[in-house]
C-alpha cells in the first residue's frame, strides 16, 4: 500500500494526510511516531509512504532549495 503525506516544519516534524497525523523533533522520532499511527489506524504489511514537503512552511533563508530536496520515502513493515 502506498500513502501521500504533507511534510511540514514548524517546531518539529509533521506528516499528515487528513486520515493520520505523526509529529517528531526529529525525523526519526516522526518516523517512530508515525509506524505507531498507521498501527493504530490499522493497516498491516507493507505500508509505502511518500512525504511531500510544504514549501510554505521553509524558512525564507532556504527558499533557494527546491522542495524535492525535503521529499522522503519511508518504508514499514507493520
Amino acid at each position: 500500500m502506498r500513502l501521500v503525506m504533507k511534510l511540514r516544519y514548524g517546531n518539529e516534524w509533521t506528516a499528515e494526510n487528513g486520515e493520520i497525523t505523526a509529529k517528531g523533533s526529529s525525523l526519526v522520532e516522526l518516523d517512530r511516531n508515525l509506524e505507531l499511527e498507521l498501527k493504530k489506524a490499522g493497516y498491516k504489511g507493507r505500508v509505502e509512504v511518500l512525504m511531500k514537503f510544504d514549501y510554505s512552511t521553509i524558512p525564507n533563508w532556504m527558499r533557494q532549495f527546491h522542495p524535492h530536496y525535503f521529499n522522503r520515502t519511508v518504508v514499514f513493515d507493520l
